[in-house]
């Protein structure tokens, strides 16, 4: 049991993030009702797919009739039918031609589905660049304190020689003072950033069902080069197919909408059991079929053909216009993502070279403090400015890391 115990943490922070990916996608209310839509729609595509297959139906009715035909005869007059008439029946029938309506009828299901599923992709990329999202900043976080608590550290040395020299009268009691506030200031800072880690961490657990401190902190996001992300935007993008299979779709009902105007034409066959039966001089029970080819032609509706395809053409062009405002708005955010991508690197090549100076600059201050050519401040601040530089420096790794996540998400790739 010890053992377990103490290799468990361990195993715990091997978990990767698209573990927590995986996760968030099963407890995401939104992507579960996109694959019982998924769902729904296959089942309306197989029934559309059945449509074309003969339907046998049943039913029964009722009559009555106040007077009979009376049929006279020599001496005598006989009466036809019967006040109460019944009948049930069992019929049969089978579409032979109906204008192609059933086969569009078909790949409008079949589009619909597809949407549904683009739809579900959709909804799959922005949960995955929530929960990446969250990590990074997280990540971002816990640097920003990390670097703090490493000057914290620093400042706390500094007061213990200071306060050994204030002992020994060899400094004044404001560089105690100066120094000791600079260290309530940063334990101010380090409780701001732990209320946001803490913030942060339920954030994430709400998103994916996991502790954030379990997820391997190695993840990174990989993008490639401005030119590959347009055309992967362009051509990959669930939004873009959606308004894709829209368009096909307005077609698709187009061409229903013309085959209503064709031939309707079906067989059909009943078998009927009834009283009277065909015989309305017996007036008993009896059985009889019939069946037949059934014709049915639009002749006249004020033109309300034209009407129709003249409103599909207007959403089809609707849709051609959003995915050219799609496509535009892509473009714009992928260069200015791709800029801002730029721009960190370039901060972070300058960081560099300011880290390097502000360690020469301390250490430069702390030896000119001993021989006190330098005040207590003066070194303080010194010192507060190099991991001031180190806190960005990490802080521009966790936004270059975000920044390819925006980028990901805006050219629809989310795992």
């Amino acid at each position: 049991m010890t053992i377990s115990f103490l290799f468990a943490p361990v195993l715990a922070a091997e978990i990767p993030l698209q573990t927590a990916i995986e996760k968030g996608l099963q407890r995401a209310a939104n992507f579960q009702n996109g694959i019982l839509e998924e769902k729904s729609r296959e089942l309306e595509k197989r029934t559309a797919q059945m449509e074309k297959y003969f339907s046998i139906a049943s039913g029964g009715s009722y009559l009555f009739k106040s007077e009979q035909i009376e049929v006279p005869f020599p001496g005598m007059s006989i009466y036809a039918g019967a006040k109460h008439n019944f009948d049930m029946n069992l019929s049969l029938k089978q579409p032979i031609f109906i204008g192609n309506i059933l086969t569009h009828s078909i790949r409008a299901a079949e589009i619909q589905l597809a949407i549904a599923q683009n739809q579900t992709s959709m909804e799959k990329i922005e949960i995955a660049a929530k929960i990446k999202s969250s990590y990074f900043n997280s990540l971002l976080l816990l640097n920003k304190k990390k670097s703090l608590d490493t000057l914290l550290r620093q400042l706390n040395l500094h007061l213990k020689k200071i306060e050994d020299f204030y002992i020994e009268e060899l400094v004044k009691k404001t560089d105690l003072l100066e120094t000791r506030r600079k260290i309530r200031e940063q334990e101010i800072n380090i409780e701001d950033l732990n209320h946001l880690i803490v913030s942060e961490k339920i954030h994430f657990e709400k998103l994916c069902g996991l502790d954030i401190d379990i997820i391997d902190t190695g993840s990174t996001e990989k993008v490639g080069n401005y030119q590959k992300a347009f055309t992967d935007l362009k051509k990959n993008h669930p939004v873009l197919k959606t308004l894709d299979d829209r368009i096909a779709l307005f077609s698709t009902c187009s061409k229903i909408v013309k085959g209503e105007y064709l031939p309707q034409i079906a067989l059909f066959a009943e078998l009927h059991y009834g009283k009277p039966g065909i015989d309305f001089f017996k007036n008993q029970w009896g059985f009889y079929f019939q069946g037949g080819i059934s014709f049915n032609f639009k002749l006249f509706d004020w033109n309300k053909k034209k009407r129709q395809l003249t409103l599909q053409d207007y959403a089809v062009k609707k849709k051609v216009n959003q995915r050219n405002d799609f496509i535009l708005e892509g473009e714009k955010h992928l260069k200015q993502l791709f800029d801002a991508q730029r721009s960190v690197k370039r901060k972070m090549e300058i960081l560099d070279n300011l880290v390097q100076l502000a360690e020469e600059d301390a250490q430069l201050k702390a030896g000119l403090y001993r021989e006190q050519q330098v005040s207590n401040i003066d070194y303080l601040d010194a010192l507060c400015t190099k991991e001031r530089y180190v806190s960005k420096k990490n802080e521009l790794k966790m936004q270059l890391e975000l920044i390819k996540v925006g980028i990901n998400r805006v050219i629809g790739k989310g795992i």
